[in-house]
């Protein structure tokens, strides 16, 4: 995939996630969103590459 074909995704997941949460998105805001989400997507693929076992605990749940 090109850098410019990953810029095209990026973008219109920018978009749609702006749209869904009616966030209007002014201009000025949409290269530091984009490159926010780019970052998270980053470490998205790290943590899903991370291999666990099928017999992998839990961890504990707090209840206050």
């Amino acid at each position: 995939m090109s850098a410019s074909d990953e810029e095209n995704i990026t973008a219109r997941a920018v978009d749609t996630a702006a749209a869904l949460f009616g966030v209007a998105m002014q201009p000025e805001w949409r290269a530091a969103a984009m490159m926010n989400f780019a970052t998270l997507t980053g470490a998205a693929g790290l943590v899903l590459a991370f291999p666990l076992e099928d017999e992998a605990e839990y961890g504990p749940v707090f209840h206050p």
